[in-house]
């Protein structure tokens, strides 16, 4: 294979991965200071709340940008066969992440600026990212590589609503933006609640289909060798 179709074969994991890093640097950042001045509208108001809610508030950012990162590296094939032990390891870390990601979302869910629907949203994503993850997990431990490897697809599907909602949320506010003083009275935040519940839903359920489209894409050249091997397989 020469450099050129090996390098259109990568790019949609080079642009999967860039994307990853760069959100995960991008988001997880401002935590890093512990300084609310420096978080966005939706989560400032978790600084001042209880300890606990602080803690999700943490452990959410840092678990999932940790996941973000170690995704799109679970699926590079070279790394698999050539460093089995490592994309081992880096698969366990992904999961505890999603493991800590997901459970801390349930602390960070009630009270969100977007109201029950957005709760529903987020709580519902963190539901099918700790199922998901678990699948994986089990699907490996029983030695079903191919069942692993599709559940490791509808997990990152549901990880890379991290990307999927920044961008989501960028088009639907510069959407309304032209409407901010007929529709919303010149208010920003009330723009903002508004495309953050949508959000909510539109960061993961594309994810998931666009996701399992691609599971069902990779079983139909199996099933074809499987029917061709037993031409009378219904």
């Amino acid at each position: 294979m020469n450099k050129t179709n090996f390098f259109k074969r990568q790019l949609p994991w080079i642009v999967m991965a860039f994307l990853a890093l760069g959100v995960a640097i991008v988001a997880v950042a401002p935590y890093v200071t512990f300084n609310p001045a420096n978080f966005n509208n939706a989560t400032a108001r978790y600084a001042t709340e209880t300890p606990l809610r602080q803690a999700g508030l943490y452990t959410h950012a840092f678990a999932a940008g940790i996941a973000l990162i170690l995704g799109p590296f679970q699926f590079l094939n070279r790394l698999r066969q050539r460093k089995p032990t490592l994309h081992r390891w880096m698969g366990r870390i992904y999961l505890v992440g999603i493991l800590l990601g997901g459970l801390s979302a349930f602390l960070i869910a009630p009270g969100m600026i977007s109201g029950l629907v957005g709760e529903i949203g987020l709580m519902s994503l963190a539901v099918l990212w700790l199922v998901t993850g678990w699948k994986a997990y089990a699907s490996i431990r029983a030695g079903n590589v191919i069942a692993h490897r599709e559940w490791m697809i509808r997990s990152f599907g549901l990880t890379f609503a991290a990307v999927t909602l920044r961008l989501w949320l960028g088009i639907l506010i510069g959407t309304q933006v032209p409407f901010l003083a007929t529709k919303y009275a010149g208010n920003f935040d009330a723009l903002f609640v508004e495309a953050y519940r949508v959000v909510m839903w539109l960061c993961w359920v594309p994810n998931l289909i666009i996701a399992e489209w691609i599971v069902q894409r990779r079983r139909a050249p199996q099933a074809a060798v499987r029917k061709s091997l037993n031409p009378f397989q219904a």
